[in-house]
């Protein structure tokens, strides 16, 4: 007898065993709508890009979250730390800057050629800086420029030149026809003093620096004194002007090789009644290039304190990009090379006496000078 229950049943297998049911079967487009599901399911696991939110109105299925690369991370990390060590170095440097050139007196200056009256180039290597000595001890004084010097920085030679420039000389200044180089300082400050040196000699000088007299007292002491050879004359002048200018200062009692302090230095630039202005300018020239020796002599870690008390006395055209420039020849063994204008082993015309405007000065071809001068300035050949 048939039985409507049996219609549909699978046929057993061997040892009564029954095989599972297979699944109802769904029209052709649900079977389409169901593998179109799985491949988008499968995409939204392993793919790298989002899936539309369902397919033929199925469930809606959430890609997840690409997962943080670690090298992303490790780069973010070394930025930052980056970060850290230039704002370290930053603040390192500008307490150094604070601490060093804090107190130093820059001025504004001008640097073109035209208002610095520069018509020749100098060399490649070599800076040259136009240092001035002001004596304003007492009111009175117009600031002129008792000692002027040339201080040419050789970074290829290694070596400083030195060349003093005698201040009774007679030149032509800008607008005050010809009278001493000296006076240009007080007509019109360093940039007219800088251009009168220019013009005369045929420089490119663009830097300058003002000490006044009584400061450089300051500077030797900061390099524990200088070592000068003196005469007992030299020594009986440098007592007289010690009275004069530091009643309370110690007197010497000997000559031959002595260690002079700060204000028995100065007194010993000063000294002119007893010889020639020749022989003042050398001993200005003799009391820096003992400071440069006793630089040189001085221990690395006691130059801070000696640029700091340096900085605070001094009026400048250098910036501290140009101070960081020229530090370098400052650890070298560097050689200073002194030299004078006029000096009348070379101008053999030179000649001194008073004009007809009642004032003593030197008299030698400034051409000439001005050849011999680049000859020692940048090494070439007259």
């Amino acid at each position: 007898m048939y039985r409507e229950e049996n219609y549909n049943r699978e046929p057993e297998g061997r040892g009564g065993r029954r095989k599972p049911s297979a699944p109802p079967v769904h029209s052709h487009k649900e079977q389409r709508r169901r593998q179109l599901q799985d491949v988008a399911a499968k995409n939204s696991v392993f793919g790298n890009h989002r899936q539309n939110n369902s397919v033929y109105g199925g469930e809606v299925r959430n890609t997840p979250k690409k997962a943080r690369s670690p090298k992303g991370g490790k780069g973010k990390k070394t930025l930052k730390i980056i970060g850290l060590i230039l704002l370290l170095f930053v603040v390192l440097f500008g307490i150094t800057y604070f601490y060093l050139l804090g107190s130093l007196d820059t001025q504004d200056f001008p640097k073109d050629d035209t208002s610095l009256g520069i018509t020749d180039q100098g060399a490649i290597g070599v800076t040259n800086i136009a240092f001035f000595g002001v004596d304003t001890r007492d009111n009175t004084d117009t600031g002129r420029s008792d000692a002027i010097l040339i201080l040419s920085a050789d970074l290829i030679h290694g070596n400083v030149k030195m060349t003093s420039i005698l201040r009774d000389s007679k030149v032509p200044i800008d607008g005050h026809g010809e009278t001493k180089i000296n006076h240009a300082y007080a007509y019109g400050g360093p940039e007219l003093a800088v251009k009168t040196l220019n013009q005369v000699f045929k420089l490119d000088i663009k830097e300058y620096a003002t000490v006044n007299f009584e400061q450089l007292v300051d500077i030797v002491d900061a390099v524990g004194g200088v070592t000068i050879t003196i005469t007992n004359e030299e020594m009986s002048a440098i007592n007289a002007l010690m009275d004069d200018a530091f009643p309370d200062g110690e007197h010497l009692t000997s000559s031959g090789s002595v260690l002079l302090n700060g204000q028995q230095a100065i007194c010993y630039s000063r000294i002119r009644k007893i010889d020639t202005d020749n022989a003042r300018a050398g001993r200005q020239q003799e009391i820096l290039n003992a400071i440069f020796e006793s630089l040189k002599g001085m221990s690395k870690l006691e130059y801070p304190k000696f640029v700091r008390r340096f900085s605070a006395i001094v009026e400048t055209s250098l910036s501290t990009a140009d101070i960081i420039r020229l530090a370098p020849l400052m650890v070298r063994d560097f050689a200073v090379v002194q030299n004078t204008i006029p000096d009348e082993n070379y101008e053999t015309d030179l000649s001194g006496g008073t004009d007809s405007d009642g004032v003593w000065y030197w008299h030698y071809d400034l051409d000439a000078a001005a050849e011999r001068l680049h000859s020692i300035i940048y090494e070439e050949n007259p």
